[in-house]
């Protein structure tokens, strides 16, 4: 019975993915306030639990427009986007940069929700 049941645990457990929070950024070179983010946050991002992973808007992975495709990710507006990403779909976003403290104020206020 033990065996059974440790044998079930194992299985359990290493067939369970943990999916851990990344914040995507939608990303346009041209873009002034993608440009400004990239200068004041992004070299010294402090969320480290939550990576940042930066994604061209002209050249996006096959993984991210396949989440896309299937509306696992919401349609996207403008660039600067910031999407809460748990590895299957999107949690939450920020459009838009208007400098640092307000980038930290608007991510701290979608986590207290």
């Amino acid at each position: 019975m033990k065996r059974i049941l440790l044998t079930f645990i194992f299985v359990i457990f290493f067939n369970v993915q943990a999916y851990a929070l990344e914040l995507l950024m939608l990303h346009n070179k041209h873009c002034g306030y993608c440009i400004a983010f990239m200068k004041e946050v992004a070299v010294d991002y402090e969320y480290r639990d939550m990576p940042l992973v930066i994604i061209d808007a002209y050249n996006q992975p096959d993984w991210f427009k396949e989440a896309y495709a299937e509306n696992r990710i919401k349609p996207i507006r403008g660039t600067p986007t910031f999407i809460i990403w748990n590895g299957r779909k999107e949690l939450g976003r920020l459009v838009g940069y208007s400098g640092k403290e307000w980038f930290y104020t608007n991510l701290d206020s979608i986590f207290k929700k």
